[in-house]
């Protein structure tokens, strides 16, 4: 787990690596889709050619090549949290930020939850009026904040450090 205290901006930075189980559980699976990718591909080519084919080779290489970039991204999987004067931003890598204007925040309270449970697992989970970004562990910052539409909306972030966070969140509604 990596927090920053950007002290030229005054930004909370806390970037937590994804649930390390299911990062290995997925890299694992993109191994096997791979293998099976390329024996079928060999099956495929030998199927509709006679002898030795080019395609068996265009075929294996491409699917190799997937599975590396597939196992890169899930590698680089990461948990983002920023709270500076202005917004919190969260998001889970590589998916876009949810952002939330520190005006529009309602209230912040730290929570005890099941992610499996409560959202169906970890990650980016949820609808988009309750929002879970989370990794592992059952300690969250839960936000809650007036969108852009006038509905009400939560932001749940999981993170060991859900008590400062929530504190930052306080001190910045304050301002």
């Amino acid at each position: 787990m990596d927090e920053l205290l950007d002290s030229g901006t005054g930004t909370l930075r806390i970037r937590e690596t994804y649930n390390p189980v299911g990062r290995t559980m997925f890299i694992v699976m993109a191994v096997l889709i791979a293998g099976l990718g390329v024996i079928g591909g060999y099956g495929v080519t030998d199927l509709y050619s006679s002898g030795e084919s080019v395609y068996k080779v265009v075929v294996a290489a491409l699917v190799t090549v997937l599975a590396f970039v597939v196992s890169f991204v899930l590698l680089r999987l990461h948990l983002e949290l920023r709270i500076d004067r202005k917004r919190v931003a969260a998001r889970a890598w590589p998916f876009p930020w949810t952002v939330v204007p520190i005006d529009q925040v309602l209230a912040s309270e730290v929570v005890q939850i099941d992610p499996l449970w409560d959202y169906g697992g970890w990650g980016l989970k949820g609808i988009a009026q309750d929002r879970l970004i989370g990794g592992t562990g059952t300690t969250a910052v839960r936000i809650t904040y007036t969108h852009e539409s006038g509905e009400q909306r939560k932001l749940t972030f999981l993170t060991e450090r859900a008590e400062e966070a929530n504190q930052r969140i306080a001190s910045q509604r304050t301002r």
